[in-house]
């Protein structure tokens, strides 16, 4: 990648560059106000400030807001964190998992151990439960236990903390239906709730029973994709800088075929031309070339954090330090 760059060699490698920039091109981010930003890091620094003096609760809340507000990865790891430290397993548990599925980058590289062991734990701390409910997805369903909302039913268990929960399940033109259960850590229930239509002389039925070993099985989370922003920067601006190391050479050796001699001012102005189109064009190759090689070999290891983040473990479990 040191050598020079000359101007007979600038059409192969332009199309080489030209070639793989649009496959390395990143999707556009969602536009974000910054005043969102702005109160997102706000809400985030006073929730790690309370986090720091134990106050996990109300961390809590401040995390999800942030959240709302700017879907970051080291929010999204510390609310997993203030979740687990307040009980609340099986949302420490998905916000974890969701954690590991972003993309991966250097600032957060050093939480995806901690974030593995954590969720290590909590698969041995919560319970399951697979709801049914009849006749199968009846319009305008919806459900909610212990007066949360939650998601439709799904034909895979769902974590649950563990203890007793109450299912109420509404949907149009049905009686509501309810039905308490019970989950043991590490154990789960499937419930079955047959809705009774609205003009029905009796109610909805409820039937609950231990789920067995093959119905406990839940599909591994998402793989983290590494991340390809820095490479496919790195690939732009080499593109870029070859190209106008291409053009300025072009200038160069034009002006020196039109110079009246080798040694007036055209021609001097014509060599300067070259030297700048060969380090132009030389910074470029070895630009893009770096940015190709990162490309190649991203996910194959975890890069170290640049500094100003870094988990840490208190007497009740894993805690974070961090820069918003």
């Amino acid at each position: 990648m040191s050598r020079r760059f000359r101007s007979g060699l600038a059409p192969a490698f332009t199309l080489l560059l030209f070639a793989l920039l649009p496959v390395a091109s990143p999707r556009p981010a969602l536009a974000q106000s910054t005043a969102d930003v702005e109160n997102a890091r706000a809400l985030f620094v006073e929730g790690a400030r309370l986090a720091n003096e134990g106050r996990w609760k109300e961390a809590r809340a401040l995390y999800a807001r942030s959240l709302q507000l700017r879907p970051a990865p080291i929010t999204r790891y510390s609310l997993g964190v203030a979740q687990k430290e307040t009980g609340r397993y099986a949302d420490a548990l998905g916000s974890f998992r969701a954690f590991l599925a972003e993309p991966e980058a250097p600032a957060t590289a050093s939480y995806t151990e901690p974030a593995r062991a954590a969720i290590a734990t909590l698969e041995g701390q919560i319970g399951r439960v697979l709801i049914t409910i009849e006749p199968r997805a009846p319009a305008g369903l919806t459900l909610s236990i212990d007066g949360e909302p939650v998601p439709p039913t799904s034909d895979t268990p769902r974590d649950i903390d563990p203890g007793a929960h109450d299912l109420v399940a509404r949907a149009p033109g049905f009686r509501a239906g309810n039905a308490h259960f019970f989950v043991a850590a590490n154990a789960g229930v499937a419930v079955a709730l047959t809705l009774a239509p609205a003009a029905s002389p009796t109610g909805s039925r409820a039937i609950v029973r231990p789920l067995d070993a093959g119905e406990m099985i839940v599909p591994p989370p998402a793989a983290r994709t590494p991340s390809r922003v820095l490479p496919v920067v790195l690939l732009s601006v080499g593109g870029a800088l070859l190209v106008a190391g291409t053009t300025v050479g072009i200038l160069g050796v034009n002006q020196a075929s039109d110079a009246p001699t080798r040694d007036g001012a055209a021609a001097s102005a014509a060599q300067a031309k070259g030297i700048a189109g060969d380090l132009l064009g030389g910074a470029g190759i070895a630009t893009a070339g770096i940015g190709l090689i990162l490309l190649l070999t991203a996910g194959r290891s975890n890069p170290s954090p640049s500094g100003g983040a870094g988990p840490t473990v208190s007497a009740s479990g894993a805690g974070i330090m961090a820069h918003f």
